[in-house]
């Protein structure tokens, strides 16, 4: 489903990429990691908060599982 106009205050995938200058699957990296939650919409076609976007764009990022496993190598 596409929505025809899209809520005030919301953004799809694509346009959550879009404003954070990310590709979409880093956006559904961060809602699988829990720094961005869905607002709205469906799980196929999710919405998000705009305020919501701008802080997880500026949100400190865990270190991913392939980084921690080097530090925990090296030590």
């Amino acid at each position: 489903m596409r929505y025809a106009s899209i809520p005030p205050g919301y953004l799809t995938t694509e346009l959550a990429a879009q404003a954070c200058g990310v590709q979409p699957a880093t956006i559904r990296d961060w809602v699988r990691r829990g720094i961005l939650t869905r607002a709205a919409g469906s799980t196929r076609h999710p919405l998000y908060a705009v305020d919501d976007v701008t802080a997880a764009k500026t949100a400190p990022k865990p270190n991913s599982s392939r980084a921690r496993r080097a530090e925990v190598n090296s030590a």
